[in-house]
């Protein structure tokens, strides 16, 4: 038998490579969008008449336009969350509420948390005939939820409150609200013991037991103590408790400074639904959530956005589970463990978790991080030019390994849009195969009025942006307080305080005879916005951060938007601008470098270096200063690489930005008190 003929064969070998490379990379499927490109290039529908020549164009989202009525509710006949709840009573689910014990998951069924809830719906009724509140302070857990969930059910307004949050604070929430009953553990009700006698509470729902301490037995003398277990033994209650759209289903408090007023934001059960209508209209039909999904609770279950999530979770009958972290190691391991199909992920985690798998990445050999980052560099610009990217060699032999790691299924990631930075945006977009979509609200506005468009793969990464109004809102511009300067007629983008108006608005405070300040419905948010070509909104900073200022050839300085762009850089994970006053000519910034960025530095160089000691170790400082110089050029702020190096004073720490270092605040953005006072150590 003749053998073949060895240039015939080698002929035919890249014949069949040269196809398979044209049919990849080449062929009109290989490049074909996932959505047509004009169906992003305006993603908003836009008044055609301005009511004021200051202010902008009223923006929309496209299927709500102009003259048609804002989405209210996800269904017809579903008015109220209690109304969605109970349609949901018929489904049973193994797994509906999975949590780790000693590593181990734990699972709940749908049937045994209705029993649960039901016997503590009626034991709530029984311990007050007409609790006016009942606080839940508890970290994420099926307490939490059990609790939550009772108190919707029977019409009884839920105030869940972080136990992250100061105790200091925890305490004037508690007598701002006047709760009579307060869902909580054992030890953090010891912790409240001396603050207990002056609020309004009459009874303790504890999960665990207190012990006979001094600040036990001054609970049991303050109030009375009932076990959560003893409650949710007793009977469902006769009938179904009547309520209205216009009932509070919960109140929002955001207090982390205990010095500051409480302020309690009434959410009724038609701004939830409004909420919850916006954000799932927001998603393609392929992509609805259903009973099939999981959803994986990191942050805390009082934060405002995360509360939506879980709403649409429990209207939908997904599987939830429950873990309260900060931590990317543990968020990955909890991740692995129950293989979460959704994500609410908040600015910490989710920087820490870009940071969790760049260090890892870093630490390959020459040659095969630059293979590694040659398929990176192919899936980002695949996702720029619209596409997903196809099955490659890379996402063989890398990107699946990562996305396995925290559970292989994740397909909806929801984060924090003004918070987090482009370049993380990119990072979990390539890396983790999910859609990552930036929301941006506030607590007066169920925490959500825009999102990314489901297809929009390059929204926030070439142009930062937190989306388009969702369905249930109407957006636009009006000029800021003149001191800042900021118009709805600035080039070449309209700019100033960003008002919205929708069903999702709430229009009550709690324990408040001041109602929240409406002009014909229209709510002024503390935030500043830019309107963006495709009708999209950058959120550029708050009234605390921007600022006039010297340094800026504008005259405006535009903190957060700086810091953004600063961050880009490999160099550093966290990172926060101080400017001590308009008329400096110097800036501070306080930073947390890339560990490995600076060990691989330090070997090259024959350097010294421990993140531990890294005040020792001056030239750290001035590395990272002119990395920062470089990301500034590259990223077209010529102004700030023009400063003398001199005047920019650069402050390490090592540890990354979190509550526990007191670097950031607990919802996420940086403690800037903080970081004025670093910078000012550095003067002395």
């Amino acid at each position: 038998m003749a053998l073949v003929d060895p240039a015939t064969f080698l002929a035919a070998a890249l014949a069949v490579v040269a196809a398979a490379v044209y049919l990849y990379y080449y062929s009109s499927q290989a490049n074909q969008p996932d959505i047509h490109p004009l169906q992003l290039a305006q993603q908003s529908s836009v008044a055609s008449i301005r009511e004021s020549p200051n202010e902008s164009p009223v923006y929309r989202a496209k299927t709500t336009p102009t003259g048609t009525p804002l989405l209210e509710t996800p269904s017809s006949g579903l008015a109220t969350l209690t109304d969605a709840l109970r349609a949901t009573r018929n489904l049973h689910r193994p797994d509906a509420v999975q949590y780790l014990v000693a590593e181990k998951v734990v699972r709940l069924s749908s049937d045994e948390m209705a029993t649960r809830i039901s016997g503590l719906a009626a034991g709530l009724l029984r311990i007050s005939a007409h609790p006016s509140a009942v606080a839940i302070l508890l970290p994420a857990s099926p307490e939490f939820l059990v609790a939550y969930r009772a108190c919707i059910d029977t019409g009884i307004v839920a105030i869940p409150i972080s136990a992250a949050i100061p105790l200091a604070s925890i305490h004037a929430i508690l007598r701002h609200s006047s709760a009579s009953v307060l869902v909580t553990s054992a030890e953090l009700a010891m912790s409240l013991a001396d603050y207990v006698k002056t609020t309004s509470l009459t009874h303790l729902v504890i999960t665990g037991e207190l012990d006979g301490s001094p600040p036990a037995e001054a609970l049991r003398s303050a109030t009375t103590v009932v076990s959560l277990a003893e409650l949710e033994s007793g009977e469902a209650p006769e009938k179904d408790a009547v309520v209205a759209p216009a009932d509070p289903a919960y109140v929002l408090y955001s207090l982390t400074d205990a010095s500051a007023t409480p302020c309690g934001v009434v959410i009724t059960h038609a701004n939830v639904m409004a909420a919850v209508a916006g954000l799932l209209s927001n998603l393609p039909a392929s992509q609805a959530i259903t009973a099939t999904d999981v959803f994986l609770s990191t942050a805390s279950m009082a934060n405002a956005a995360n509360l939506n999530f879980i709403n649409i979770a429990l209207i939908h009958g997904c599987s939830i589970c429950a873990h309260e972290t900060t931590d990317a190691e543990s968020f990955a391991t909890y991740a692995y463990s129950f293989r979460p199909t959704l994500v609410y992920l908040e600015p910490l985690i989710s920087r820490d978790l870009v940071q969790l798998f760049y260090s890892h990445i870093v630490k390959y050999p020459k040659l095969e991080y630059n293979i590694f980052m040659a398929g990176y560099r192919r899936v980002v610009d695949s996702l720029m030019r619209g596409m997903t990217p196809k099955w490659s060699f890379w996402d063989f032999t890398y990107f699946r390994h990562y996305r396995n790691v925290i559970g292989g299924n994740l397909r909806l990631m929801f984060i924090d849009g003004p918070s987090t930075p482009s370049k993380s945006i990119e990072w979990l977009r390539a890396l983790h195969g999910a859609r990552v979509i930036p929301l941006f609200g506030t607590d007066q506005t169920t925490a959500v009025v825009t999102a990314g468009a489901f297809y929009d793969y390059a929204s926030a990464i070439d142009t930062h942006n937190v989306g388009a109004p969702l369905a249930c809102n109407e957006i636009k511009i009006v000029n800021s307080e003149e001191s800042v300067g900021l118009t709805a007629n600035d080039k070449p983008y309209p700019r100033g305080t960003i008002a919205v108006r929708g069903p999702n608005v709430a229009t009550r405070l709690w324990n408040s005879e001041k109602p929240v300040e409406l002009n014909d419905g229209w709510l002024e948010l503390p935030f500043y916005g830019e309107i963006l070509p495709n009708g999209t909104i950058d959120v550029i900073g708050t009234r605390q951060t921007v600022t006039k200022s010297a340094l800026s050839p504008t005259g405006l300085l535009l903190v957060e938007r700086l810091e953004r762009a600063l961050s880009a850089s490999r160099a550093v994970t966290d990172l926060c601008v101080v400017v001590s006053d308009p008329a400096s000519k110097s800036i501070g910034i306080v930073a947390h470098p890339r560990p490995m960025e600076l060990f691989a530095t330090a070997k090259r160089l024959k350097k010294e270096y421990k993140m531990k000691q890294i005040d020792n170790y001056p030239w750290c400082s001035e590395y990272i200063r002119a990395k920062l110089v470089e990301t500034a050029k590259d990223n077209h702020y010529e102004w700030f690489a023009d400063i003398p190096l001199e005047n920019i004073k650069v402050k390490l720490v090592s540890e990354p930005f979190s509550v526990a270092n007191n670097m950031a605040k607990a919802d996420g953005s940086n403690n800037r008190e903080s970081a004025k006072k670093l910078i000012d150590s550095l003067s002395k």
